[in-house]
């Protein structure tokens, strides 16, 4: 662990305070340190969104891409290079919203990508309206009567569409069984998604009316 620090820009997160990306970043710091991985192997590819800010946090190749595109500008990076360790973060509204084709073809093709997705059940860097996520007849921003929307169930999708990758869920309430999950997903070889169950700090609260 005395080689955590390689992978730390020095730059203080601006996440809320007690928002669960701060978890998945310190998990992902310290697989790669555990692991030894030179962080110039390291790319990171991120959607936006609240997720996608880790892009000033870890130091290591990066790419910030638009809204649901992560996927597949992920793949292109490991196609050209496979020897690379490539990540996806982003959140539920990005990769299960307008990137959920990619996903499917990521899953499909079972890429060697490793996906993370800090799932809050909101588009919560908007202010908190329904993402594919959000519990059904939940009251949001934008549903204020509930959401009519049955919610997408992403590792059974993924699961189904190739049952030989990786696709399991996490959440930040049992950080020790989270980081161990951050682990497996890295060791993985081949397409993994790990769905991380987080609630939004600022906006998650309405999720429970």
């Amino acid at each position: 662990m005395s080689n955590l620090s390689k992978y730390q820009t020095g730059k203080i997160p601006t996440w809320c305070s007690g928002c669960g990306n701060f978890l998945l970043i310190s998990g992902l710091q310290k697989c790669f340190a555990d692991q030894n991985i030179d962080t110039e192997n390291i790319v990171a590819v991120y959607d936006i969104g609240c997720a996608g800010n880790m892009a000033d946090f870890i130091h290591a190749y990066g790419l910030h891409t638009l809204h649901g595109r992560v996927v597949p500008v992920a793949m292109g990076v490991k196609l050209y290079n496979p020897k690379l360790t490539v990540l996806c973060i982003g959140g539920d509204g990005g990769i299960y919203g307008e990137g959920l084709n990619h996903l499917i073809t990521a899953a499909r093709a079972n890429i060697d990508l490793k996906v993370f997705v800090s799932n809050n059940f909101l588009y919560s860097l908007t202010t908190g309206q329904t993402s594919p996520t959000t519990p059904y007849q939940a009251k949001t921003k934008s549903t204020p009567q509930g959401s009519p929307l049955i919610p997408l169930r992403a590792i059974e999708l993924i699961k189904k569409v190739n049952p030989k990758v990786f696709a399991k869920t996490a959440t930040n309430q049992k950080p020790k069984e989270l980081f161990a999950k951050i682990k497996q997903a890295m060791e993985f070889k081949g397409f993994a998604l790990l769905d991380i169950e987080t609630e939004c700090v600022a906006f998650g609260k309405q999720l429970k009316q």
